[in-house]
């Protein structure tokens, strides 16, 4: 079995992609029936480390012969973003300190979650995304000390469609994989 082609790491030889490359955005709808308003935000504003985990669910087992298999069962990704500092401007801040206070927890499982490489890709061929639908925003607490803080986890559902976005911004174009 072979590896598909991937796309061509679009930085200078032996330069190493810095965070800011790989972006992480969430989408949601807002409004009843069909008066519905699709919302955007970039995560990871005044996050200083952040990184996706895999969660690997992995089973080894050794044959009789003394031979090592290894299984990945399944991913459960997720990212954490702390702090995720409640700012002016931020509708995701508002809307989860609102299901929290209205504790509707049933709609926190309601987000579309966008992972995009910025370092595969370019403006021109679009750059390399998965999009994941059916995904989970959790609030861990709320406080702080001197700002308000409140630390999220965002779980993707691994419902997932690769394709490409056509720019680095919120208001970027998805284009699914043929």
């Amino acid at each position: 079995m072979a590896f598909p082609v991937p796309k061509t790491i679009n930085l200078q030889d032996g330069q190493r992609a810095e965070r800011k490359l790989m972006l992480t955005v969430v989408e949601w709808e807002e409004g009843e029936g069909t008066s519905t308003t699709k919302y955007r935000e970039i995560l990871g504003r005044r996050t200083e480390d952040s990184s996706l985990e895999y969660n690997n669910d992995i089973a080894t087992s050794t044959d009789i012969l003394g031979y090592n298999y290894t299984d990945l069962n399944k991913t459960q990704p997720q990212q954490d973003f702390d702090p995720f500092l409640v700012m002016g401007g931020s509708r995701l801040a508002a809307l989860l300190v609102d299901v929290m206070n209205r504790n509707g927890l049933s709609e926190l499982n309601q987000f579309t979650a966008y992972v995009i490489d910025a370092f595969l890709g370019n403006s021109t061929s679009g750059y390399e995304a998965v999009k994941h639908t059916g995904c989970t925003i959790t609030p861990n607490s709320i406080g702080g000390d001197v700002n308000v803080n409140m630390p999220i986890s965002l779980y993707l559902s691994n419902n997932l469609t690769t394709g490409t976005v056509d720019k680095l911004s919120d208001d970027f174009v998805f284009t699914a994989d043929a």
